[in-house]
């Protein structure tokens, strides 16, 4: 039998403190035992501290820190304190089903040099189903996997941060930065760009995330500029297909959002000079100008409602 690893437990949360008793409560219900829970309370929050109080294991660990940091920072702060050999993160609004860490290090098993990831199976108020349809496979670069649209709809690629199960080695080579707009797509891409790093998943649902729900978030509300900003900074590693595919996919719709029509032309124009945007990525970028938040709200819904699984909302992220 081989010698058990232990493995940290990184929660960042804030002023959810039920919340957080249901993801501690996940993590607490692993088949895999021997790990510790750090939580880390990005901020003076008594209501939390005072709930996870009245919890007895001694494999929980609290850390608050004087202000916040945000979800990136928080995250980095618990692996600082971390004692495991393996690091996996955890949201304070997802759960994880009962065989994550035992699924996913039978998968790591002698490779320090991979992230596992893992399918997740979204929960909204009007139904259930999987994401991603289509798994990761490294054959293609992850920037492309992420943001490159083959279709009408977004859906078929998804990575998030509660299924992400890495040596602690490897993720001391390249933490989160903390004040980017996207923590999460900024952790992965940097890190899959490292030489022998590979992204791995295990291809059954082992996260449950709840979507559509109005809630506030550690992740920050970033301007359509900031994203760009963000992007633009990423140029060198990614493809022309991945730069495209997040112009018109991410930055503009965030721009229609915040209407801010003197930006239509300009990104796009941007995405072809640095890019290689698909015709299909255009179109839908025009749809999503033309068309109000109300009326993109109710496509969506009715789009829903003839697909199996549903897709993915524009520029979702864990960011």
């Amino acid at each position: 039998m081989h010698t058990l690893r232990l493995v940290s437990v990184i929660i960042p949360t804030l002023q959810r403190p039920a919340l957080l008793l249901r993801a501690v409560a996940s993590v607490f219900a692993q088949t895999y035992t021997h790990l510790e829970v750090i939580v880390v309370i990005d901020g003076p929050d008594k209501p939390t501290l005072a709930a996870l109080g009245d919890l007895d294991d001694p494999r929980l660990r609290v850390v608050t820190n004087p202000r916040s940091l945000t979800a990136a920072g928080a995250r980095n702060a618990g692996v600082a304190r971390a004692t495991g050999t393996w690091i996996a993160f955890l949201d304070d609004d997802d759960e994880w089903l009962p065989t994550k860490i035992e699924t996913q290090l039978a998968l790591a098993a002698g490779r320090e040099s991979v992230v596992v990831s893992c399918l997740t199976r979204v929960e909204t108020p009007l139904t259930t189903y999987v994401w991603p349809a289509n798994i990761y496979d490294n054959r293609v670069p992850l920037g492309e996997y992420l943001f490159d649209r083959k279709s009408a709809f977004l859906g078929a690629s998804f990575i998030q941060s509660s299924g992400y199960l890495l040596s602690r080695a490897l993720f001391l080579k390249s933490p989160f930065r903390v004040g980017t707009p996207h923590d999460d797509w900024d952790f992965i891409l940097r890190l899959a760009s490292r030489p022998g790093v590979v992204v791995e998943t295990v291809p059954q649902p082992l996260v449950k995330h709840a979507f559509e729900e109005q809630r506030l978030t550690l992740s920050s509300r970033n301007t359509w500029q900031e994203s760009l900003t963000w992007i633009d900074s990423l140029r060198p590693m990614l493809t022309r297909r991945a730069y495209s595919g997040f112009v018109l996919g991410v930055v503009g719709p965030r721009a229609a959002n915040e209407r801010a029509f003197s930006a239509f032309f300009p990104l796009l124009a941007r995405s072809f000079r640095h890019g290689s945007p698909r015709p299909i990525q255009v179109l839908v970028y025009i749809v999503f100008w033309a068309l109000s938040q109300d009326w993109r709200r109710r496509l969506r819904a009715l789009l829903r409602g003839n697909q199996t699984p549903p897709m993915q909302a524009s520029g979702v992220d864990a960011s």
